[in-house]
């Protein structure tokens, strides 16, 4: 994990909203709508009409043409409610089999700094996991994500400032990049920041055991300038066992609102732990999580 240059200022200038229309993209459309009344950002608002869902049936077929007017509908509601906020906002409805290529698309060609979307969780093998778009889009997104998962509180309808952060940190270079979004974030608001490194072994009070710790501790504090200090009160914590189980303990402890992951396509399942540390993040986190790859 290389050290963070002092400029570490993000500009999200334009967010693209992802939404299923269920539920959670209900809470993630606070989100969006409260993180352009921050920024200033511009919004769209995109569903992917997936007509395979209807052709399993004549009936369904014959009524593509309704279905896709209802979706139009409901993007049209999205976007009224959106500009009652005085956010400047279109929509857009592309068509596809497979949802996230179509996001993935439209976020590449409208050159989006954010996407922000909610996601469902599925019970297999007796733990969480996210749904294929999520999944999809956390993988292979060119841009910063913000996935409000089901457990995740609403915000107020206002512009949004998070004041509590988790970043995880593992001194591979997505966390470098991971950490410049945290620390940007952290000193718009002067937010208080936990820069957090896991273990992946139990606790103990061994000597050795607090040696390594503080070891750690020293590596993951000076990759952040003395600068930011003075803006978001950065603390070092070397939480122990699995990760993810981890980072959402402290998140619960100190209330935090916002957690910050670095991520890699090839390994998004792939860790030293039975499980992936992001899919169960974003599936159990009772705040929002944003990847950074």
């Amino acid at each position: 994990m290389s050290v963070i240059v002092e400029n570490a200022s993000i500009s999200i200038k334009k967010i693209l909203f992802a939404t299923d229309f269920s539920a959670t993209s209900h809470k993630a459309a606070l989100y969006a709508k409260a993180l352009a009344l921050h920024f200033s950002s511009t919004v769209e608002i995109a569903h992917v009409f997936n007509p395979g869902k209807y052709l399993s049936s004549s009936e369904g077929i014959a009524n593509l043409p309704e279905n896709r007017r209802v979706c139009e509908e409901y993007l049209q509601d999205l976007c009224a409610d959106f500009r009652l906020s005085e956010i400047a906002v279109r929509t857009a409805l592309p068509e596809g089999y497979r949802p996230f290529a179509g996001l993935l698309k439209l976020a590449r060609d409208e050159e989006v700094n954010l996407i922000v979307a909610g996601t469902g969780s599925k019970s297999a093998k007796e733990r969480l996991v996210l749904g294929s778009t999520a999944e999809q889009l956390i993988r292979n997104a060119e841009c910063a994500i913000l996935t409000v998962g089901p457990k995740v509180t609403l915000p107020v309808d206002a512009p949004i400032a998070f004041k509590t952060i988790v970043c995880a940190a593992d001194f591979s270079s997505e966390a470098t990049k991971a950490a410049q979004y945290a620390l940007s974030f952290a000193a718009d608001s002067s937010a208080h920041l936990y820069f957090c490194y896991v273990r992946g072994l139990k606790a103990d009070n061994s000597p050795k055991r607090q040696l390594l710790d503080t070891a750690f501790r020293s590596a993951i504090k000076k990759i952040v300038p003395e600068y930011f200090s003075d803006h978001c009160h950065p603390e070092f914590v070397v939480e122990h066992g699995n990760a993810a189980k981890a980072i959402l303990e402290l998140a619960a402890r100190i209330r935090a609102d916002l957690i910050v992951l670095g991520t890699r396509s090839a390994s998004f399942w792939l860790t030293n732990l039975d499980q992936g540390v992001t899919p169960n993040l974003v599936a159990e986190a009772r705040c929002p999580v944003l990847t950074v790859s």
